[in-house]
């Protein structure tokens, strides 16, 4: 699926190898302005900005681009405007991840029988198999955490660990 959506020429595939190799939220990745994004650095920044909210506290992230996310990432730069990664997206100012997920959902459904929201589930999955620590999971993820305060101390794992972790399970 990853490389169908690679030489696809679809920007909304794209959209599969970003999500399914990065564990974020629609919302996450179609909401990305340029500035969040450092290919240098090979990561992107899951912060509020000025067309979308973040859905958690513990949601804002760096996230480190490896494997298919990162030729995603490339292929979808190509594609994007000068302000946002879909601008196609991005209505009255505000990024509308439900029409994302629709398009996306809809590709999906009628390829593999697939909805969007399931690369995230499998993401997690895949961290669970490959033994990663439940506070690391929550960490790249952005997931809350339920009576854990421990992990509200700290600044969390490092980001050469959430790199490492990320090519353990890269496809």
């Amino acid at each position: 699926g990853y490389q169908h959506a690679l030489t696809s020429g679809s920007h909304v595939q794209l959209l599969m190898p970003l999500l399914g190799e990065t564990g974020c939220r629609i919302a996450e990745i179609a909401g990305l302005e340029l500035n969040d994004i450092n290919m240098h650095a090979e990561t992107i920044n899951i912060r509020p900005n000025s067309i979308r909210r973040l859905k958690t506290r513990t949601s804002n992230r760096i996230i480190p681009l490896v494997g298919y996310a990162k030729k995603a990432m490339t292929t979808a730069l190509q594609h994007a405007s000068e302000q946002y990664l879909y601008p196609q997206y991005v209505q009255n100012g505000i990024c509308s991840a439900t029409v994302a997920s629709n398009a996306l959902g809809f590709w999906m459904k009628k390829e593999f029988g697939l909805t969007s929201h399931s690369l995230r589930h499998t993401f997690r999955d895949r961290l669970r198999n490959s033994n990663c620590p439940l506070e690391l999971i929550d960490q790249i993820g952005g997931w809350s955490s339920v009576n854990n305060v421990g992990l509200s101390y700290g600044s969390g794992f490092h980001l050469d660990k959430v790199r490492e972790q990320l090519l353990k399970i890269a496809l």
